[in-house]
């Protein structure tokens, strides 16, 4: 009877044992925490980290836009100049009275020498009788009045000057034909050089180096400038310049700018009385 009592606890106390060591590797399970307790705790590291840009794509270099160049005017062909020579007219007496038509109103009265202290000439238009139809150093541009044939004495010559605008050239005419011809400054676009008929009422050395050695002087006035300088009244001429750079350009308030050496030679080629004709 003991035998069996004493069995039976032993195999109670064994399986006691059983339970206890069961029962401690099941709580050392749980302290352990296996793969799925891991990621319930922390998320894997991919997921906070945050995606890296694209690779930007180089721009596609930009060819630069050729711009149009401006196209290029034609500029008029020179004007047709007649054979003959003209005339011209240098006055032989102190005062000269101008009238308004032969045998008409006297008008005005011209000073020999003038107001610049040069000899007084003229360009002769015409004849009737004893009177001659002159061009007027005064604006309007063209103006013209009638002297006493008396009071000047009359020389042809063969000469005329042209100047172009456009093509910024000043040509020497001969009997009809270009024997000369150079490059010039004009106006610029807001003091253009006036066009018309004209010519030269006189010439002169220069003592100021802005103006060059020599100046040809012009009977025709600026439409837009009514005094050049200290008292100048924006009457035109052809001259030097220390500017050099300027001639081939439209630089001036009006005047016509040469090279040194070629308005010097300009000068001793045409006398005063010579016409010039400003063309676009």
């Amino acid at each position: 009877m003991r035998r069996g009592r004493r069995s039976v606890t032993v195999l109670v106390v064994a399986l006691l044992a059983v339970l206890l060591a069961a029962t401690g590797v099941v709580a050392d399970r749980l302290r352990e925490p296996g793969p799925l307790a891991v990621e319930q705790i922390r998320p894997p590291f991919e997921l906070l980290r945050v995606a890296p840009p694209a690779p930007a794509t180089p721009p596609k270099p930009v060819k630069p836009v050729k711009r149009a160049s401006a196209p290029r005017v034609a500029c008029p062909t020179l004007p047709w100049m007649p054979t003959a020579s003209a005339t011209t007219a240098a006055a032989v007496v102190p005062r000269v009275t101008v009238y308004d038509r032969p045998d008409g109103r006297a008008v005005r009265t011209l000073t020999n020498p003038t107001h610049e202290g040069q000899p007084l000439h003229a360009l002769v238009h015409g004849q009737q009788g004893f009177y001659l139809k002159i061009q007027l150093v005064s604006r309007p541009n063209g103006s013209t009045g009638w002297v006493r044939v008396t009071d000047f004495v009359q020389t042809p010559t063969p000469y005329r000057i042209v100047v172009q605008r456009c093509a910024k050239r000043l040509t020497v005419f001969k009997n009809g034909k270009p024997v000369w011809s150079r490059t010039v400054a004009v106006g610029k676009a807001r003091t253009p050089t006036p066009t018309g008929d004209f010519f030269v009422d006189f010439i002169t050395d220069m003592k100021c180096c802005a103006y060059g050695p020599m100046m040809l002087s012009v009977a025709g006035f600026s439409n837009v400038l009514f005094q050049f300088g200290k008292g100048g009244t924006g009457q035109i001429a052809i001259h030097g310049t220390n500017a050099d750079w300027s001639v081939g350009k439209a630089a001036s308030n009006g005047c016509v700018r040469m090279h040194n050496a070629d308005v010097w030679t300009l000068a001793r080629m045409v006398p005063p009385g010579t016409p010039v004709k400003i063309v676009d």
